[in-house]
């Protein structure tokens, strides 16, 4: 996945005092978060390996196609996954490389 910046004491207390006065964070979007990056996760693990259709890593992964599709979507949106190729009247998805390698 895209690398992110890694953020300064000073800005991470910063983020911190700011989250505390809104009331802290939702235990259940945590939740959420969490379970969102797994997924995306193990989506680039499969596409470390080989391109593949949004049938493809359902299958693969257990997961309902369309959620398979929205996950593809954002990694698309910020240049994680880009289209490759087509199987079988579907789109391929394979992982951008990474700048410098």
């Amino acid at each position: 996945m895209a690398a992110m910046k890694t953020l300064t004491a000073e800005q991470k207390k910063a983020l911190a005092d700011f989250r505390q006065r809104q009331g802290g964070i939702d235990e259940g979007k945590l939740k959420r978060r969490r379970e969102l990056l797994a997924a995306r996760k193990s989506i680039v693990k499969l596409l470390e390996a080989e391109a593949g259709s949004v049938p493809g890593l359902a299958a693969k992964l257990n997961r309902p196609e369309k959620e398979i599709l929205w996950h593809l979507a954002a990694m698309r949106k910020y240049g994680v996954v880009r289209e490759v190729g087509e199987a079988d009247s579907y789109i391929l998805y394979g992982l951008v490389p990474a700048e410098g390698k």
